[in-house]
């Protein structure tokens, strides 16, 4: 074999090398995303104030903590996440439920659009825009 040859391999091989090494890391990295798919988003009057009731689906791979939801740039006062009717912390690829929040002192008119976010622990946002309701809407799968 000549030397040109073997030189000619020497760097085939290094390209393939490093190929399949971004290719294994990019597929690696693909698989470690989470998300959540916020399919759709209630705010109707509760108490002294207005709740948000946001449905969701997740996917990806992982798990993600919801710990705030903002409507029109105002922090809830308290926020529960449901899978299957249960509250948990986690939610986990494959989990379809809803997101419960309750801000204090937000009155709800009919023709008010109000813009929400959904904070994850991860640093994650996830906005969405509710439908102004009279009372609590449903979730599919509920």
């Amino acid at each position: 074999m000549s030397l040109q040859v073997a030189i000619l391999l020497v760097f085939i091989l290094a390209i393939a090398i490093a190929l399949a090494g971004y290719l294994y890391s990019t597929f690696y990295a693909s698989l470690q995303y989470t998300y959540i798919a916020l399919t759709q988003a209630y705010v109707y009057p509760a108490g002294s104030g207005a709740e948000a009731k946001i449905c969701f689906s997740v996917g990806g791979s992982g798990g993600l903590s919801i710990i705030a939801v903002e409507l029109d740039g105002r922090q809830a006062e308290w926020v529960k996440t449901y899978v299957r009717g249960a509250e948990v912390d986690v939610v986990k690829a494959g989990d379809v439920g809803y997101v419960k929040a309750f801000f204090p002192g937000v009155s709800v008119a009919p023709g008010w659009m109000p813009v929400g976010r959904v904070v994850t622990k991860q640093g994650f946002s996830f906005f969405f825009t509710p439908a102004v309701e009279q009372g609590e809407g449903r979730c599919p799968g509920e």
